[in-house]
């Protein structure tokens, strides 16, 4: 799996990232290709800094390949997906600081690619005040362009075993445009969630 267009400094970390983002959920491959072509090729009205947001997209859920199935029995508590959430940002910054040091990129913006990646899913916890955390530029821009990939059919395939009533998904979909930081970003969001609404009401 090519991504067309990535820049030479990039393509590693693709290349590396990829083989755990297969080992990851079905989909986490694919959805990682779509946000990273997404930015890459991003021509809007909003300033992108791809030094940061590339590496983000590549690699933000590279922690779901160290959680297998059978270690969703030490995820504890009433709601082991929302724990599942937080286990896969954490172990995932830990795998993107070890693997971009092993590229040489530039330990700066090693730091803030981590931090982004520790918090990236933070919107789907409870009781979080979003603005706590997504408290950069560049966490907002990735917070609006990840949560755009939730509203294509691709996406919600993937999560139908765990919201079988697709109207009850759809509305959830739907709440979720408010949460978009940018103006531009929920517009996209919610031309493509029509799209998948209009199908269901035929």
């Amino acid at each position: 799996m090519k991504i067309n267009n990535l820049s030479f400094k990039y393509k590693e970390i693709w290349e590396k990232s990829l083989p755990l983002l297969k080992q990851g959920r079905p989909g986490d491959d694919l959805h990682a290709k779509e946000v990273t072509e997404f930015v890459n090729d991003y021509t809007g009205n909003i300033k992108i800094d791809k030094d940061i947001l590339i590496p983000v997209a590549i690699m933000h859920d590279i922690g779901h390949s160290m959680i297998l199935s059978e270690h969703f029995k030490y995820v504890t508590g009433p709601e082991k997906l929302i724990n599942g959430k937080l286990a896969h940002m954490l172990v995932g910054a830990k795998i993107a600081d070890n693997m971009l040091s092993s590229v040489n990129y530039d330990k700066e913006k090693i730091k803030e690619i981590v931090d982004i990646i520790s918090i990236h899913d933070t919107d789907q916890l409870k009781d979080i005040d979003i603005n706590k955390f997504y408290n950069t530029e560049n966490k907002k821009i990735f917070h609006d362009i990840d949560s755009m990939d939730r509203f294509t059919e691709e996406r919600i395939k993937s999560v139908s075993f765990v919201y079988k009533d697709r109207k009850k998904l759809m509305d959830i979909l739907r709440e979720s445009l408010s949460m978009f930081f940018y103006e531009e970003f929920r517009k996209i969001a919610e031309e493509r969630l029509n799209t998948l609404i209009i199908p269901q009401t035929r």
